[in-house]
């Protein structure tokens, strides 16, 4: 039994035909679909009631369990119940990972995962130009362990006057890695 409950979200992953938990008919689910659980009732028999995902509209039907599998998480989402990578409590995960980085000579793969997944990564230094309303550009070299708060620095140390003109970031240069 794979424990689902009431409320998740599953993925079909072969094709069938369900019957309507109300009786008469039944309705075809097709691989990659989506359903939602509606009763998990019958689950020790091997079922579950679900309906269509939404937006998707429909009836209650049966489906086998093992024709079904939880949705996966997106790469980089915060699992349910998760906490955020620039939580404090795991500052020394990705400080030890980019110290592994540096010595096993993966600094430029370990910065990309960290860019693709939003997450803090070494210490590296970035330039970030901004433009004023005013027309001026300011050009930046800043130390951060992102691209992201490299530019909320940047943002807060300058954008903190009186300015009418809000500050806009041009398009960023490339990072500067340092080795």
């Amino acid at each position: 039994m794979s424990g689902y409950s009431k409320g998740d979200t599953l993925l079909v992953t072969r094709d069938g035909f369900g019957d309507y938990a109300t009786g008469r008919g039944g309705v075809y689910y097709a691989e990659g679909d989506e359903v939602l659980v509606t009763s998990t009732r019958s689950q020790l028999h091997g079922y579950l009631n679900v309906r269509p995902a939404p937006p998707a509209n429909g009836l209650v039907f049966r489906i086998p369990t093992d024709r079904v599998r939880p949705v996966p998480r997106m790469i980089g989402e915060i699992p349910a119940g998760g906490i955020s990578a620039e939580d404090p409590r795991i500052a020394w995960l990705f400080e030890d990972a980019g110290r592994m980085a540096d010595r096993l000579g993966l600094c430029a793969d370990y910065d990309r995962l960290c860019d693709a997944l939003g997450i803090p990564g070494r210490i590296r230094t970035f330039t970030v130009s901004l433009l004023s309303g005013d027309g001026i550009t300011v050009t930046a070299k800043v130390e951060a362990r992102s691209r992201r708060l490299a530019e909320q620095r940047v943002r807060e140390r300058l954008g903190g006057g009186t300015d009418a003109a809000p500050l806009v970031l041009e398009a960023s240069r490339p990072a500067e890695v340092e080795s």
